[in-house]
């Protein structure tokens, strides 16, 4: 019923999706950047803006869109959008299930043909949605979803930038416990909401730090609540660290100073390398990043349009759905944030060229083992050796 309902209203409304896939829909409650088509060097004009021949549209769910990962994700697909013909559709920020089904259907109704679950309230029940409106769907939200669709035809797997989320949860705590600090605060973000991401990094912090630490937990998103949290939380007697699980630069460093601590408290984070962070290693307002590689994200797009192509089981074993990830990059001082942000703003950890090797109707003989070893070329050791 859902589907027949969709074509009888696609068909109402084309005239208003063709007008309104490139500008912002405050109606819907989300927003659409559309992909530029040209030539970026004469090294890929073989390549950009032809493949594939007609754009894509591939729908992207944010939580935040105005946090810096996401606006530097947004950046890097940009820059691929030169060489792909695709175009992005950017909900707003995805505060709870009714939200996302939300903008489930409105990618639907859009004409998306794939569906990136960047961020993800509901589960499998998001990705059994997406795939109910006939969307290829790529994400990660935690093994037994993953299980249950890996050989549905429009499960596409994930290539996790940054890996195991408990372990990056763990990285933080390590830090904690390194630098002997026995009262802290901790940012669990959406942990008690139930978003696996967070409690998976909630648990890997806890399980990292042990008995022996005091923790001050301040839950939730940016709003009254978290700031009124967040200031009760600094004004803790002895408190050493701040440790977020989500950008804590741009939501902890200003009141940490403002409070007068930057010279007291330290700040970890998960994060991404960028212009900031940068900036805050060198002014010393922040003393470990555990970063995501950004760049990562961009494989949603040769896998995509691989099977809008008819080609996904390229990329499968078996028919099974591909499950991999770039290792996590612990920052921990400026020059190797210097590096790195030299790669990522430069010609990127992985080139829209690199990326090409992926799609079959450039390499016919493209495979898991070619997504694997490319892969691998984000480890953090490759690329402050580039």
């Amino acid at each position: 019923m859902k589907k027949k309902l969709l074509s009888l209203l696609l068909g109402l409304s084309i005239a208003v999706t063709l007008v309104g896939c490139g500008s912002s829909n405050s109606d819907s409650g989300t927003s659409t950047t559309e992909a530029t088509d040209a030539a970026t060097s004469d090294s890929s004009a073989a390549i950009t803006g032809t493949y594939p021949e007609e754009k894509i549209l591939i729908g992207v769910e944010l939580y935040d869109p105005t946090e810096s990962e996401t606006l530097a994700m947004q950046e890097y697909f940009a820059k691929l959008s030169e060489t792909y013909n695709v175009e992005f559709k950017y909900s707003e920020a995805i505060a709870d299930a009714d939200a996302e089904m939300k903008f489930v259907e409105d990618c639907a109704m859009a004409g998306c043909k794939g569906y990136f679950g960047y961020y993800n309230v509901t589960g499998a029940q998001l990705i059994q949605s997406v795939i109910d409106y006939e969307m290829y769907f790529y994400g990660y939200y935690d093994e037994a979803s993953y299980e249950e669709f890996a050989g549905d035809p429009y499960y596409l797997g994930c290539v996790l930038a940054g890996g195991n989320e408990y372990d990056k949860g763990k990285a933080l705590g390590d830090w904690v416990v390194a630098n002997g600090y026995k009262n802290v605060v901790y940012a669990n973000g959406g942990a008690d909401f139930g978003v696996g991401q967070f409690v998976d990094r909630q648990q890997g912090f806890l399980d990292a730090i042990g008995d022996d630490v005091t923790v001050t937990t301040v839950g939730g998103f940016p709003g009254d609540q978290f700031f009124a949290d967040q200031a009760a939380a600094l004004s803790t007697e002895g408190l050493e660290a701040v440790v977020a699980s989500f950008n804590g630069l741009d939501f902890w460093a200003q009141p940490i100073a403002s409070a007068g601590l930057t010279d007291k408290v330290a700040l970890a984070t998960i994060g991404s390398v960028n212009e900031t962070y940068l900036s805050a290693f060198e002014n010393n307002s922040v003393s470990l990043l555990v970063s995501n590689n950004i760049d990562t994200y961009g494989f949603v797009i040769p896998i995509i349009c691989n099977a809008v192509d008819g080609n996904a089981n390229a990329l499968k074993t078996e028919g099974k759905a591909p499950l991999l990830s770039t290792d996590f990059w612990i920052v921990n001082n400026a020059d190797d944030c210097k590096k790195l942000y030299e790669v990522l703003s430069g010609e990127g950890v992985f080139t829209a060229e690199q990326l090409m090797t992926l799609s079959v109707s450039n390499n016919p003989q493209a495979s898991l083992a070619t997504l694997e070893e490319l892969a691998k070329t984000g480890s953090i050791s490759a690329v402050l050796s580039k």
